[in-house]
């Protein structure tokens, strides 16, 4: 699988910065923080993301840098590990094929359904 360079340009790292409209988020069925987001820039340089259907599953391989480890002991001595990765390269491919909503297909259905 190729990885690429997911890091943000510069510029849009600057307007990823000043937004600040609030996003109405489902509750996940996993831990917080184990979500990936691809925006355009990242969509742009693995062209693949825009064949995707909603549902399909996918393989995600990636490399990453530690930026933390935490490590806490609570009183009954039991240690708590947290380790924080950064990713840099990603590379994402199908895992099978799924019958299900395209990005376009979601972004149009998204539209009409905010028309007034």
């Amino acid at each position: 699988m190729k990885l690429v360079d997911i890091k943000l340009p510069k510029k849009a790292k600057e307007e990823m910065e000043k937004m600040t409209a609030p996003v109405a988020m489902e509750r996940d069925r996993w831990p917080y923080g184990l979500r990936l987001t691809f925006e355009s820039e990242q969509v742009d340089k693995i062209p693949y993301l825009e064949k995707v259907k909603i549902g399909q599953k996918l393989n995600v391989e990636g490399i990453g840098e530690v930026t933390s480890i935490r490590m806490n002991e609570e009183k009954e001595g039991k240690k708590r590990y947290s380790v924080e990765v950064q990713l840099h390269e990603v590379g994402c491919e199908s895992k099978g094929r799924v019958a299900s909503e395209s990005m376009g297909e979601a972004i149009v259905r998204s539209q009409e359904s905010h028309k007034l």
